[in-house]
């Protein structure tokens, strides 16, 4: 694995810039020392064929030097830091290369897993910073319109972005790695999600997505699977926020239908593409569609290949083990209350559909009325 570098540098047209923490000239010059070491290092062992390793105590300091992100937790990146960034990242994956490279040869990732591992991890914070910093500046100055040099080189950093990232995504499936190795980098993957979540398009979370789905569904392993799983959901697209006069008045008041159950049944629109009668079940984790429903919302198009999030199995009210297919809803609208992204699951064809709480959860505070018989979201 070699990363596609994020080396397209945002000269942004900001009067001011967003401040934050900053990365010394000292902590930049002691990476490049650090690298260039190692990589003489790496270079004379090829006389050898044997790779620096970091059980190595010459080598050890050099690789933490290189690969230890501890620094960018002390908070966002001063945006004027971009290109300290950048040139930190292109160290990293100087020095990454030479393990990668020797486990292709190899043609086993775990003889080097814990140097791989290591690069992995630094290459996936120092994407996250970035991208950290560039959202700074840019929620610091909404009123800047970007000229269409920025907007171009900013949708260059987004495709470099999404490439980068999936094939960080797609080292757990190298071979020689155990479990392990994979769930701890798949920690840091869905750490990092939520930021590129901010950043990406729709279409480049979507495909990320998929990235992780398709991965989840060649592995056996359940752990993984769930992992995965919970990696796509972190990567879905954040709800565009909403602007106050299109807000819903706090504490609107929905009206419920009784049905012959004893439930109550409220009108749902999924997806702009569908309207149905769903069951208000507070004690259901998720919102529930029947598979008659899901497949006629695949049919068309409502419901796409890059909403999905994998399987998992579910025990309905009976006692009855069931499986069942995850997916995202873009979009569920409640007489005029909207929530975004709301995980779904299939059951059984002509099931009741269920407003659980995927959906209710989204909203600042929900009360069920059973005397008046209504619904209460406050936004």
């Amino acid at each position: 694995m070699r990363l596609l570098l994020i080396a397209t540098l945002l000269a942004l047209s900001f009067a001011a810039q967003a401040r934050g923490a900053s990365l010394s000239a000292d902590q930049i010059a002691a990476i490049d020392k650090a690298a260039d070491a190692f990589l003489a290092k790496a270079a004379e062992a090829k006389k050898t064929g044997m790779v620096p390793r970091e059980s190595d105590p010459a080598i050890a300091p050099l690789l933490d030097t290189v690969f230890d992100t501890s620094v960018l937790s002390h908070g966002t990146i001063d945006f004027a830091d971009q290109p300290k960034l950048v040139h930190w990242l292109k160290r990293i994956d100087e020095v990454g290369g030479v393990y990668t490279s020797a486990a292709r040869a190899a043609r086993d990732t775990g003889l080097f897993g814990a140097e791989v591992g290591r690069f992995a991890d630094a290459a996936t914070n120092l994407m996250r910073a970035m991208v950290d910093s560039q959202m700074a500046q840019i929620d610091a100055h909404p009123e800047i319109k970007l000229s269409a040099a920025d907007q171009q080189n900013l949708a260059k950093m987004r495709a470099e972005t999404d490439k980068a990232f999936a094939s960080l995504i797609e080292v757990i499936e190298s071979p020689g790695i155990t479990v392990g190795w994979a769930q701890a980098r798949l920690v840091v993957l869905t750490g990092a999600a939520p930021t590129l979540a901010r950043f990406l398009m729709p279409a480049q979370l979507a495909h990320l997505r998929a990235v992780a789905l398709q991965l989840a569904a060649r592995f056996h392993q359940k752990t993984l699977r769930q992992t995965l799983d919970r990696l796509a959901v972190a990567l879905a697209e954040p709800p565009p926020p909403v602007a106050a006069a299109e807000a819903t008045p706090a504490g609107n008041e929905i009206a419920l239908q009784a049905d012959e159950a004893g439930g109550y049944t409220v009108a749902v629109r999924i997806n702009d593409a569908l309207t149905a009668k769903f069951l208000v079940d507070s004690g259901a984790s998720f919102v529930a569609l029947p598979k008659d429903m899901v497949d006629d919302l695949m049919k068309s198009g409502a419901i796409q290949s890059g909403d999905m999030m994998g399987r998992s199995v579910y025990v309905a009210a009976d006692g009855k083990h069931h499986r069942s297919i995850n997916f995202m809803l873009r979009r569920l609208e409640v007489a005029g209350h909207v929530a975004t992204n709301v995980a779904a699951g299939e059951v059984p064809a002509h099931s009741q559909p269920l407003l659980g709480q995927s959906f209710l959860s989204k909203f600042k505070s929900w009360t069920l009325d059973n005397k008046r018989h209504v619904l209460i979201l406050g936004e």
